[in-house]
């Protein structure tokens, strides 16, 4: 099966094609991002041996450069994300990214048996103060209450002395979330797994072979008996095949000099179009406003553009004043993979049953990638052929939002 490079960088030199060494692993994962490390963690934690291969630093594309957000639940309120894609997908969604907030604290969090500043204080799925927007959202979490989710209804002046915003008409709040710093994250998987995982290690090509696959590799091709690939946005780049089942979506933020802390908790707002924290040391860090530029905003391009700064510097004054005028000290971008419905993309890769992709995470990488790579660790091993999430009630392709 051939391949295309990554769209900004070239092929390999003769030499590294002609590369001699080749290895023999029983688990090669492709991709070292939290979907990756996440897998590997769990095959290790289960005996096996796998091998991560990847192109540049350990969380060096979307795992490294989001918010950093462990949030429970979807972008849109819990009725609309109903509507889209049937009921017990939705509901089997949220208590899918519950689940996995509590296998990484389990794991990893609490008991700081990794360092990523983890910190505890809870999330808030806030709408702007419009009276559609504050029924849709009050309803959902009279939904989600009633199927045993823990998280509560705020409005008025609790949610205005916990925001220090008056342009919020109502919120989620949900104790058990937090914020958190994203490569420490990575990092701190591959040191409590003891996960081997070679950087600078880029995968041209996957190949059958004899009953496994082999991956050629700027480091060497290595031989697997199975393989995940699990590049996210990327995807298309190696298995170009598999186009059409993921799209680049940049996302930009920005990050003011400390201030004085005055908010806890990280915040997603009006469907998770705009969504920031204040840091320990007092660092705001504020991130969206995608929807200044949605036809803008797509392809692998990971530079910030003055059209959404300015808009993120403008929705930062406007809706929390205490920060107004901060010193900008920080820019950036990352690419997001979105799929079509804004669920995980799973599947076996076209012409090789022992390989496996993982995609199309849209923004929800950190809510899924511990939980999801428990699955797909037991996927590898065959000890589960079902679907991640309820296969009945999928809405067509073109009824997702456009996020």
């Amino acid at each position: 099966m051939s391949a295309v490079a990554n769209e900004l960088e070239g092929p390999p030199s003769l030499w590294l094609r002609r590369h001699p060494r080749r290895r023999d692993v029983p688990f090669a994962i492709v991709g070292g991002g939290l979907v990756g490390l996440s897998t590997a963690y769990w095959l290790k934690k289960a005996g096996a041996a796998p091998l991560v291969l990847e192109a540049g630093p350990i969380g060096g594309r979307a795992s490294g450069r989001n918010a950093g957000f462990l949030l429970t639940g979807s972008a849109e309120p819990f009725r609309r994300l109903a509507q889209q894609i049937g009921r017990d997908r939705a509901l089997a969604f949220w208590r899918m990214t519950a689940e996995n907030r509590e296998l990484l604290r389990k794991e990893l969090l609490d008991g700081d048996r990794i360092d990523c500043d983890f910190l505890p204080e809870g999330s808030w799925i806030a709408a702007l103060d419009t009276p559609e927007s504050v029924a849709e959202l009050r309803g959902s979490t009279e939904d989600l209450k009633a199927e045993g989710l823990d998280l509560q209804w705020v409005e008025g002046e609790a949610l205005a002395a916990a925001s220090g915003s008056r342009r919020l008409g109502g919120a989620i709040f949900q104790p058990r979330d937090g914020g958190l710093h994203p490569v420490k994250l990575t990092q701190g998987i591959v040191e409590a797994g003891d996960l081997e995982v070679l950087t600078g290690a880029r995968v041209r090509e996957l190949d059958s072979d004899t009953g496994g696959v082999l991956l050629r590799c700027d480091s060497g091709d290595v031989r697997a008996e199975r393989a995940l690939v699990a590049v996210n946005a990327y995807l298309p780049s190696l298995i170009p095949r598999l186009a059409a089942e993921v799209r680049p979506v940049r996302g930009q933020m920005l990050a003011t000099k400390p201030l004085p802390r005055a908010l806890k908790g990280v915040w997603y707002i009006d469907d998770g179009f705009q969504y920031l924290r204040q840091l320990a040391d007092g660092t705001v860090v504020l991130g969206g406003c995608r929807d200044e530029a949605v036809e803008e905003e797509v392809g692998y391009a990971e530079r910030p553009t003055q059209r959404v700064q300015k808009a993120l510097e403008r929705f930062l004054g406007e809706f929390f004043p205490a920060f107004s005028g901060a010193s900008v000290v920080h820019r950036w971008a990352g690419t997001m993979g979105f799929s079509q419905d804004g669920l995980p993309c799973i599947g076996e890769v076209p012409g090789l049953s022992a390989a496996l992709y993982a995609a199309g995470l849209t923004g929800h990488g950190l809510s899924l990638s511990f939980i999801l790579g428990r699955y797909l660790a037991q996927r590898l091993m065959g000890e589960i052929s079902e679907p991640f999430l309820p296969a009945v009630g999928q809405a067509p392709p073109d009824s997702a939002p456009d996020r």
